[in-house]
C-alpha cells in the first residue's frame, strides 16, 4: 500500500511540514528538475524561476518557495506523495529528525499505527497522549522502547481507571489490576449474560486479556526499556508491532468501555 496523507488535519500538517523541512535540507537545484521529472511537475517547476534561484543562492524566501512547490506537487496528485518518500534523501530527513512523522506516513496500514490512532481518539479523561506519543515515535527506530511504553500506557489505563472509580491503587501487579478494572468497568468474564448470543465466546475473549496484559509485561521485562534505547538483542520489529497493537488495542477498548459508561 501506498503512503497517503493522515485523514485529519492535525496529522496532514505535520506531514506537509516535514517533507517542507526534508526537501528544503535536501534538494539542489539539480535534484529539483529531477524531482519534477519523477513527479510530472517538470514545466512548472523549469517555470520556477525564483525556486531554482532561491534554492541556488540560499535566498532567505527559499523555504516559502519550498512550501508552494510541495503543494503544487501533491496537488498535481495525491501519489506524488510516494514518489517524495522515495526520492532522495527525503525519506531519511524525516525519520531521522521527525520519526513520529515517518511512523505514520510511511507505515500506515501497520496495525500498531492504527491501534495507536484509535488509543488517541479514545483517551479523553486519559492523561496518556505523551505516551502514545512516544510509542508512535519510538515504533520505526526503537522498538524495544515501544514495547515498554505500551505497558506504561496499559498501566496508566488501568490505574486511572480504578482512581476514577475512587478504588485504591495499590502495590498491585498488571495482571491484578486488569482483574479490577475489569470488574469496575462490567467486563469480568462470569458477569457474562448467559443468556446473550455468544456468551461463552465472550467470556473466552474476556479472560484473554490477561494474556495480553501479561505478555505485554514480559516482553517490557525481557527487553528492559522505558529510559532509552535496549542493550538487548534479538528484538523482532514486526513482534514489537504485534505488542504494541495488541497492548494499545486494549488500552483503546478500556477508555472507550469507560467513557461510554459515562454517557
Amino acid at each position: 500500500m501506498r503512503a497517503r496523507l493522515p485523514a485529519d488535519s492535525r496529522g496532514r500538517n505535520a506531514v506537509i511540514l516535514a517533507l517542507k523541512g526534508a526537501m528544503e535540507a535536501t534538494l539542489t537545484e539539480p535534484t529539483w528538475k529531477e524531482l519534477g521529472y519523477a513527479t510530472d511537475t517538470i514545466d512548472w517547476i523549469k517555470g520556477n524561476k525564483r525556486l531554482l534561484r532561491s534554492c541556488y543562492w540560499g535566498n532567505d524566501d527559499y523555504p516559502r518557495h519550498v512550501l508552494d512547490a510541495l503543494e503544487y506537487i501533491l496537488d498535481k496528485d495525491p501519489a506524488n506523495l510516494q514518489v517524495l518518500l522515495d526520492f532522495g534523501e527525503i525519506a531519511k530527513w524525516i525519520r531521522e529528525n521527525r520519526p513520529h512523522v515517518y511512523a505514520e506516513v510511511a507505515a500506515p496500514d501497520v496495525a500498531a499505527v492504527k491501534s495507536l490512532a484509535d488509543s488517541r481518539e479514545a483517551a479523553k479523561g486519559f492523561d496518556v497522549e505523551a505516551q502514545i506519543r512516544r510509542i508512535r515515535e519510538a515504533l520505526v527506530d526503537d522498538p524495544a522502547l515501544a514495547v515498554g511504553t505500551t505497558k506504561e500506557l496499559l498501566e496508566t489505563v488501568l490505574k486511572t481507571v480504578l482512581g476514577l472509580h475512587g478504588a485504591e491503587i495499590g502495590a498491585d501487579d498488571m495482571p491484578k489490576l486488569l482483574k479490577r478494572a475489569q470488574a469496575a468497568l462490567g467486563l469480568d468474564p462470569k458477569d457474562v449474560d448467559a443468556s446473550t448470543p455468544g456468551a461463552e465466546s465472550f467470556r473466552r475473549l474476556l479472560g484473554s486479556l490477561a494474556q495480553v496484559v501479561v505478555s505485554v509485561t514480559e516482553m517490557r521485562n525481557l527487553y528492559g526499556t522505558g529510559h532509552g534505547k535496549s542493550d538487548a538483542p534479538g528484538l523482532d520489529p514486526a513482534a514489537a508491532q504485534l505488542v504494541v497493537a495488541a497492548g494499545t488495542s486494549l488500552a483503546a477498548y478500556l477508555m472507550e468501555r469507560y467513557n461510554g459508561l459515562k454517557k
